[in-house]
């Protein structure tokens, strides 16, 4: 009968460890996940932020090249004049 519920004692020691290391795993596990996912979120808003800078810088290559263009027009009425 002792044999038993020392037996016993220990099957509950064990299944409580198991399931603490379980649950703090779980947590561990969670915690990790959430801050994966906060860095994604930051590269994702960098991605954003480079990608507008690279549209602006790409615009503004443009209007430069069309300014050119007229200025080079422009001259070339002045020098015919």
């Amino acid at each position: 009968m002792e044999t038993l519920s020392i037996s016993t004692l220990v099957s509950a020691v064990a299944i409580i460890t198991f399931l603490y290391s379980y649950i703090k795993d779980r947590y561990e596990s969670g915690r990790v996940l959430g801050q994966m996912q906060e860095r994604i979120s930051k590269i994702e808003r960098d991605s954003q932020v480079t990608n507008n800078l690279i549209q602006t810088l790409t615009d503004t290559r443009l209007t430069v090249v069309r300014l050119e263009q007229k200025v080079d027009s422009i001259t070339e009425w002045i020098n015919k004049q």
